[in-house]
C-alpha cells in the first residue's frame, strides 16, 4: 500500500468510470489528452494536492424533483479509485439483505429476497405476513458528513487513502456549483428538501459513486441493531427504504419509534412519518417501484406487479410511437452502411428499457396485447392478399416479448 495508487490502478479506475457511461463533455475534454490528464492526476493524488472541481448542479423530476450534482470526469476517476479500495472491508460488514450499490444486488435482487422471506414467513402462503415500511425524511441532503466520513476513516491505514477519503467526503459540492437546465425546475424542490436549505455540514451529492457508496455504509449500523435489538422475521434495505416482515403486526407497531429514536441518537435524522406504514401484505405495498401482493399460492406467496403509473407510461409511449413516421435510413457515404433515424432509435431505447423492468414481474399479457397492437399499426401491405404481397413492418420482438428493435 505504499506504492498505491499506481498508474496501474488509477488506469483501471478510469476504465470502470468510463464503462458504459454516455459520453460527457467533460469526459471528452479529459480522454482528448488522456495520458497526459491521468499521469497529471496520477501526480496530484501521490504528492496529496488533488482538489475537487466544481460540480454542475441540474434537477431531475421523476420520479420526483431532486437535485442531481454531477462531479467533473475527473473527479470521478477518483471517486472510482477510492470506492475500489474502501468496498471489499465494508462487504464483508454489511449485511446481506442490503441491497443498494452492491454488485450482484439491485433492486431485482431485492424482490427475489423478498419473494423467498413471504415464503418462508407465510409457511407457504398459509399465514399472512404484515410489511412495515419506513422511509428516512430528506435522507441525502440530512447525512451528517463528519460522522460518515469517521465511519469510512476508521479502518483505513494508508494516509494517502485516508487524505483522499477525507476530502471526498467532507467536500461540499454547493460551494461553485454551476446551475445548468431550465431555471424554473429548481422552484420544484419543496421547501426544506433542497441541500442548499441544509446546514454547512449536512447533507452529501446525489448523482456520484461515493455519495451512494457512503450512504450505504451510514446505515449499516442500523441494520445490524435492527437484526440484533427489534428482532423481526425478515429485514430488508435498498438506500433509505427499508422493509421489515413479520406475522404479528402488534410487535411491528412499537418498531418505528424505537427506530426513529436510533436515527436521532446515532446519525441526527428521523423517520418520515408520511411514509412509514404498517399493512397487512395482502392488501398491497409499493416498494422499490413494484406493487407487492400477497396471494393463495404455496409456490410464490409473493406476486410482483408493475405499478399502474409505469403502465400508463408506458402505453403513453407506445401510441406516440404509433403515430410517428419512420425517416428514412441516411447514409453518410458511399461505403457506409444505412443508419436507422437517431429519434426512432432514441424511442426505442426508452421503451426497452421500461420492458426490463416489466420483465420482471408478473407483466407478460400486457406486454404481449400492447406489443402486438405496435407491430400491427406499423405493418405494410396487410390489406392485400397474401398471394400478392407479404405483409411487411420495420420493427421485430425479441421472444417473449422482451425486447423491441429495428430490422
Amino acid at each position: 500500500m505504499e506504492t498505491w495508487p499506481t498508474f496501474h490502478d488509477l488506469m483501471a479506475a478510469y476504465k470502470s468510470c468510463r464503462l458504459h457511461k454516455p459520453a460527457s463533455r467533460s469526459q471528452v475534454q479529459f480522454e482528448m489528452r488522456l495520458g497526459s490528464n491521468l499521469s497529471l492526476l496520477h501526480n496530484e493524488i501521490r504528492a496529496e494536492r488533488y482538489q475537487p472541481l466544481p460540480s454542475q448542479c441540474f434537477v431531475v423530476t421523476q420520479p420526483k424533483p431532486r437535485e442531481i450534482f454531477a462531479a467533473h470526469f475527473r473527479d470521478r476517476i477518483v471517486h472510482h479509485l477510492v470506492v475500489s479500495q474502501l468496498e471489499p472491508f465494508w462487504e464483508k460488514r454489511l449485511i446481506t439483505s442490503t441491497f443498494a450499490c452492491r454488485i450482484g444486488k439491485g433492486t431485482h435482487g431485492a424482490m427475489r429476497h423478498a419473494q423467498d422471506q413471504v415464503r418462508r414467513i407465510s409457511q407457504g402462503g398459509h399465514r399472512t405476513v404484515w410489511a412495515l415500511q419506513v422511509d428516512i425524511a430528506k435522507y441525502f441532503v440530512t447525512i451528517h458528513r463528519p460522522t460518515l466520513s469517521s465511519l469510512l476513516l476508521a479502518p483505513i491505514r494508508n494516509p494517502r487513502l485516508k487524505h483522499l477519503v477525507h476530502l471526498i467526503y467532507q467536500h461540499d459540492a454547493r460551494v461553485g456549483a454551476k446551475r445548468s437546465g431550465n431555471p424554473a425546475a429548481f422552484d420544484l424542490i419543496p421547501q426544506g428538501k433542497s441541500w442548499f436549505d441544509q446546514d454547512p455540514d449536512r447533507g452529501i451529492a446525489i448523482g456520484n459513486l461515493s455519495s451512494q457508496f457512503g450512504a450505504n455504509v451510514y446505515l449499516s449500523g442500523l441494520d445490524h441493531w435492527i437484526q440484533r435489538q427489534l428482532k423481526p422475521m425478515a429485514y430488508l434495505r435498498y438506500m433509505d427504504d427499508g422493509l421489515l416482515l413479520d406475522t404479528d403486526p402488534k410487535k411491528l407497531e412499537l418498531m418505528p419509534d424505537q427506530i426513529d429514536h436510533w436515527l436521532g441518537a446515532h446519525r441526527s435524522q428521523h423517520l418520515n412519518p408520511h411514509k412509514t406504514h404498517l399493512r397487512p401484505l395482502p392488501h398491497g405495498i409499493d416498494y422499490l417501484g413494484y406493487h407487492l401482493r400477497q396471494v393463495d399460492s404455496a409456490s410464490e406467496p409473493l406476486q410482483i406487479f408493475a405499478e399502474p403509473l409505469k403502465k400508463w407510461k408506458f402505453i403513453r409511449s407506445l401510441r406516440r410511437l404509433e403515430k410517428a413516421h419512420f425517416a428514412e435510413a441516411t447514409k453518410p457515404h458511399h461505403l457506409a452502411p444505412f443508419l436507422p433515424d437517431r429519434q426512432m432509435k432514441r424511442s426505442l431505447a426508452s421503451l426497452n428499457s421500461r420492458l426490463g423492468v416489466f420483465h420482471h414481474c408478473r407483466s407478460y399479457l400486457f406486454r404481449e396485447k400492447a406489443l402486438n397492437r405496435l407491430i400491427k399499426s406499423k405493418t405494410l401491405l396487410q390489406d392485400i392478399p397474401p398471394q400478392l404481397a407479404d405483409p411487411w413492418c420495420p420493427l421485430t420482438l425479441k421472444r417473449d416479448y422482451r425486447a423491441i428493435r429495428l430490422k
